[in-house]
């Protein structure tokens, strides 16, 4: 008859009530894995709580820095569309200015009368 760990007993040695029954052994190198294995289980699973912690945090930043960047587009393209109405009105007021301005010059400039004046280089007026 064979045992675990390699021990073998014959049917005449085995006597279930006698002192020198052989135990045996015990897989040193199995339990020291399941053990191992244990210990990398737990290592494991507290990295990836703390990673799906990390990820979680990462998703609301994210989230976040996304929120903004659709504010400051937002902004962006609001102070875009001022500019152009501001240019515009610029544009108008600068037409506006030179077309007054070439009236002006197209008109012929009246010519105020002289006042008499006296010999001594004095006006008559009072």
């Amino acid at each position: 008859m064979v045992l675990r760990g390699g021990d073998r007993m014959d049917e005449a040695e085995l006597d279930l009530g006698g002192p020198d029954l052989v135990r045996p052994r015990r897989p040193w190198a199995l339990i020291g894995a399941a053990l191992l294995l244990v210990v990398l289980a737990a290592v494991l699973w507290a990295k990836w709580s703390e990673s799906r912690a990390d990820v979680e945090r990462l998703r609301a930043e994210l989230k976040t820095v996304y929120s903004e960047a659709e504010s400051l587009r937002t902004q962006a393209a609001q102070a875009q569309q001022r500019v152009v109405l501001l240019e515009k009105q610029v544009q108008s007021i600068r037409n506006e200015r030179d077309e007054a301005n070439g009236r002006a010059a197209d008109k012929p400039a009246a010519k105020v009368p002289a006042k008499p004046t006296t010999k001594s280089g004095k006006s008559t007026t009072r």
